[in-house]
Order: structure tokens, then C-alpha cells, then sequence
């Protein structure tokens, strides 16, 4: 199953440990990702190789990777009946303003997260 997440709580955790609260919050947001969209061929890198190479690249693989999560999340969405306003460019452009954008990630992984685990419970019956 997977939980829930609050996003403002994600912001003051994120904001009090500096960043490094983050890093754990975004690795296993991928995770969960990666189990939603299972079977799509398309798993996302751990978070922190992420990172790692957002930094290489001064952040230019980061907005390729939030366009791609959100790409991802929204291509899902149809499979399990969820109607997500926006895809992947949102997502991106969103990113220039960093918390505006994880607030739409994690609301985005939150609608079909509830899907999601109501199909594993049914599948478990």
C-alpha cells in the first residue's frame, strides 16, 4: 500500500532540516511512482542519482525528470480513472517555483494513490 502524503508537512520538515528531509521524502515518492505506473517500461533512477545529476547538469536533468514523473502520473491517471488537470509541462514549468511544484506532485501521487491501493485490497480478496 501506498500512504498518503501531506504536502505542507513535507514543506516544513524540508524547510527545518534543509534540504536533507527532501532527499529521503523524493526517494520514496519515486518508489511509490514506480509502483503506480508499473508496466508503463519506464522506471525512474533512485532519487538521489537524480539529484546527483541535476546538480552535473545545473538542474537542466531535474526539469527533464519533473516533466517526466509528471508525464508519467498523468498517462496513469487514465488507467485508474483519475482526472489530473495537468501533464508534465505543468509539472516543469511549476518547478521554477519549487514548493508550488511538489505541492502538485504529491496531490497528483495522493488522487492515485487512493486508486491504487483500493485495486491491491481488492486484489488481495
Amino acid at each position: 500500500m501506498i500512504k498518503k502524503r501531506n504536502p505542507w508537512v513535507y514543506i516544513l520538515l524540508n524547510t527545518i532540516t534543509l534540504g536533507i528531509y527532501g532527499l529521503f521524502f523524493w526517494s520514496k515518492w519515486t518508489e511509490d511512482v514506480n509502483k503506480i505506473c508499473e508496466g508503463d517500461d519506464d522506471e525512474s533512477a533512485h532519487y538521489i542519482l537524480v539529484f546527483i545529476l541535476g546538480i552535473c547538469t545545473c538542474f537542466i536533468y531535474s526539469l527533464v525528470w519533473n516533466y517526466k514523473m509528471g508525464e508519467r502520473l498523468f498517462q496513469k491517471a487514465r488507467d485508474y480513472n483519475v482526472n489530473l488537470k495537468h501533464g508534465g509541462i505543468y509539472i516543469m514549468l511549476w518547478r521554477f517555483l519549487p514548493f508550488v511544484s511538489s505541492v502538485y506532485k504529491i496531490k497528483y501521487l495522493n488522487q492515485l494513490a487512493i486508486r491504487y491501493n483500493a485495486t491491491v485490497v481488492s486484489e488481495d480478496e
